[in-house]
């Protein structure tokens, strides 16, 4: 792969892995609501679930298989609900005391976002068309090249997990606004599928 289609690889992977998006906005409620220890689950899972839809996307982009029209417009619409969903439950959560995770933030929740957010389908199709393939067909660039798309994401989602941990505290005395504040920007995330 040329420098240059390199360095635009990185800039798409990075910008779209640090970016506000389904998963950062989740794991950044998930962390300020329950700590780094208590969103593990919902880490793992969207980590887990991101490593397989790379791999998916990797495939698919791989036997030059083309997805119809419609197979992407319900994929859409079943991401748009899902997310909605998930900003209801971030929205409308409530605190309380000794509280432990509860549905939408566990590994399932995590795991199952991954394959109904837009984002990522669309950053992973658009890498492995446009940047890897074109380069490179034997396995073990592609497998590389892979783990750096999967690598890169999760350091974004570690960052916003990070960031939710460190606003713990302003986020126990704010909590019914912060929840409104991510769930609406869960349900902007939403939106943007439809347009």
């Amino acid at each position: 792969m040329p420098a240059s289609v390199l360095s635009a690889f990185l800039v798409l992977t990075v910008v779209t892995a640090f970016t506000p998006g389904p998963n950062n906005i989740l794991i950044l409620h998930s962390a300020g609501r329950h700590g780094l220890r208590g969103s593990v689950p919902l880490l793992a899972g969207i980590c887990s679930g991101f490593f397989c839809v790379m791999v998916l996307c990797g495939l698919i982009s791989f036997s030059l298989l083309k997805i119809s029209d419609n197979t992407l417009l319900i994929l859409r619409y079943a991401g748009c609900l899902y997310i909605a969903w998930l900003a209801w439950k971030v929205a409308f959560a409530k605190m309380d005391e000794g509280e432990t995770v509860k549905a939408g933030s566990g590994f399932l929740s995590g795991f199952i976002l991954q394959f109904v957010n837009a984002k990522i389908i669309v950053y992973g199709l658009t890498a492995f068309s446009g940047f890897i393939l074109p380069w490179h067909t034997t396995f073990l660039p592609v497998a590389g090249l892979t783990l750096t798309l999967v690598g890169i994401g999760c350091a974004g989602i570690l960052s916003w997990w990070g960031a939710g941990a460190a606003l713990q505290r302003f986020y126990q005395h704010h909590a019914r606004t912060a929840n409104l504040i991510m769930g609406l920007m869960l349900l902007g995330c939403a939106l943007a599928l439809l347009f």
